[in-house]
Parts: C-alpha cells; sequence; structure tokens
C-alpha cells in the first residue's frame, strides 16, 4: 500500500479552496435574487457547495496528517 496521501491531501485543499470562493458567491447571488422563482434551488445549491467545501478541507488535511504521521512497519 505505497499511496502518497501527501500529494492527495494537496489536490483535495486545492478543491476546497475553490469551493471556498464558489459557495459564498453562490449563496451571495441567491440572498441578492430572493423574489426570484428559482431562489431556493440556488440557495441550496450554494449550502451544499459550502457543506462540500468544508468536507474537503477535513478530508485533505487528515490525508497531509495521516502522511506525516505514517509509519513504515
Amino acid at each position: 500500500m505505497d499511496k502518497n496521501y501527501l500529494s492527495i491531501g494537496f489536490k483535495r485543499l486545492l478543491i476546497s479552496l475553490f469551493l471556498m470562493f464558489l459557495g459564498p458567491t453562490i449563496l451571495f447571488q441567491a440572498f441578492k435574487n430572493e423574489s426570484h422563482e428559482w431562489y431556493y434551488y440556488v440557495l441550496i445549491v450554494g449550502l451544499i457547495l459550502c457543506l462540500c467545501a468544508i468536507l474537503a478541507l477535513y478530508s485533505g488535511i487528515m490525508s497531509i496528517i495521516k502522511h506525516i504521521f505514517e509509519k513504515d512497519l
């Protein structure tokens, strides 16, 4: 099992960084257009993207920590 957790972790951190900008931008657009008929759909998409950003950040940090503290037996 020779997985490179460090590169996986940094890829997830980059995905998280992208989602951290995209999610709040979509949320801002949703709150700006509250009278629009698609308000709830855009709001839900923005919330899901923000949640995915948090999960990707957690997963990326845990992968990097796993790489740092991994012991070869």
